[in-house]
């Protein structure tokens, strides 16, 4: 178990590249930060890529720092995860104004593809009615047609019939000659009768080619909206399945990250039981002074001095802790 004094000399080796002042900055000057417009929501995402670079960077040198002694990365570990912390009451808040943004888009562009629908269905709709209404037309003057022929017909035969009587009151000697006449215009009636048959035939068929054609056409239209359709529901189904597989990808990025570091620290935690039931301890103290006659060597860069009194610090550390465990088990 590491005492006070240990604690002591081991603290000043926890260092990150941020602090609680800086983070506190940070706070203040996300916390203006909006997805209100193009630029904030750049800005917020810039943040939040900024945020999660200095999260890693902190576990990164979490795991550095642990390489130590177990008490060592203990007190690592507390610190990472209070700076952690830190930084997830910053970042959470940010991420949830940028999936605001996200799913409002994502709403306008439903709402977008929807009303494109509705209008083309609206189109075909009024294209409907403009037919019936001009097929009606036709119709109605087809009728008004047939109706005039008819009352001139009518009228016609009333004038026919007007000239029989006139004719039957003349003399007999002029009865063959009306019966002819009349032969004649029976001929006539016959041939005009046959006319608007045949007439009435050719529009008829007119009107049946008009309509197959309407039809056909507002079926070429019906089937290039079920394939607009098709293919909106298509490109959506495909964005879901891709935005589906990046987020399966990134849990499970996270998930072996977590899974190593788990193995990681399970290895070094059985090697710290291994060590600690040795039963030689002159063996253990052996080896603790064995570092501390350890002669460093004199670099001359300021990097390397740093790095080597780094190293110093973290091999006085563990050899505190070796006599500490030594003294516990003798």
């Amino acid at each position: 178990m590491a005492t006070a004094e240990q604690a002591v000399t081991v603290a000043p080796l926890v260092t990150y590249d941020v602090n609680e002042a800086a983070l506190a900055k940070t706070r203040e000057e996300c916390a203006l930060l909006t997805c209100d417009t193009p630029q904030g929501y750049e800005a917020v995402r810039v943040a939040i890529g900024h945020l999660r670079t200095t999260r890693v960077a902190i576990e990164k040198r979490r795991v550095e720092l642990k390489a130590g002694a177990l008490a060592f990365g203990r007190l690592v570990d507390s610190e990472a995860k209070r700076f952690t912390l830190l930084i997830a009451e910053i970042e959470d808040p940010l991420s949830a104004k940028k999936a605001a943004v996200d799913d409002e888009k994502d709403r306008i562009k439903r709402e977008a593809e929807a009303e494109k629908i509705r209008a083309l269905e609206a189109e075909i709709a009024a294209n409907r009615a403009r037919q019936e209404a001009d097929a009606k037309a036709i119709r109605d003057a087809e009728d008004k047609r047939r109706a005039e022929e008819r009352k001139a017909l009518e009228a016609e035969r009333a004038a026919l019939a007007e000239e029989r009587r006139q004719a039957e009151a003349k003399a007999a000697e002029a009865r063959a000659v009306l019966e002819k006449a009349e032969r004649v215009e029976a001929a006539k009636r016959e041939a005009e009768r046959a006319k608007l048959a045949d007439e009435r035939r050719a529009e008829e068929e007119r009107q049946r080619a008009a309509r197959k054609a309407e039809e056909d056409r507002q079926r070429a239209e019906r089937e290039a909206i079920d394939a607009e359709r098709r293919k909106v529901a298509a490109e959506r189904e495909k964005a879901e399945r891709a935005e589906f597989e990046r987020q399966a990808k990134i849990k499970a990025e996270a998930e072996a990250v977590a899974k190593a570091e788990r193995d990681r620290l399970a290895a070094a935690e059985r090697q710290a039981r291994l060590d600690a039931l040795k039963p030689d301890v002159e063996k253990v103290r052996a080896f603790a002074q064995a570092i501390r006659e350890l002669t460093p060597p004199k670099p001359r860069s300021k990097e390397a001095k740093v790095v080597i009194s780094t190293a110093v610090s973290a091999l006085n550390a563990v050899a505190v802790t070796l006599d500490a465990d030594a003294k516990e088990m003798s």
